[in-house]
């Protein structure tokens, strides 16, 4: 595998309300000023330019209770994450993660 292969994996944001957020080809840039930075690794034509550029998103680390690494990007029903709340009785009918 050539050193300059990127990482990115679909990535699951789960947030202290309970909700979910699913990046389907996205990797961790960093964590700064109490922000977790992820990156979409397919560039997208936002501004009608022309111009692909990938997006990045900012969310706060106050918001976040963990980054999961998912195993499949079509479907997060069949994610490790997914299984593993299911199977532990935390995982609502709507997908959120039950929070106690």
């Amino acid at each position: 595998m050539p050193d300059d292969t990127p990482a990115f994996s679909t990535l699951s944001v789960r947030r202290t309300d309970g909700t979910r957020e699913v990046h389907p080809h996205a990797r961790i840039l960093g964590i700064r000023d109490g922000f977790v930075f992820l990156e979409d690794g397919v560039a997208t034509d936002r501004s009608g330019s022309g111009i692909r550029t990938p997006q990045t998103h900012m969310i706060a680390l106050a918001e976040v209770v963990a980054v999961d690494v998912e195993t499949h990007a079509d479907s997060d029903e069949n994610s490790e994450t997914s299984t593993a709340l299911e199977a532990a009785g935390l995982l609502d009918l709507d997908g959120s993660v039950y929070v106690r």
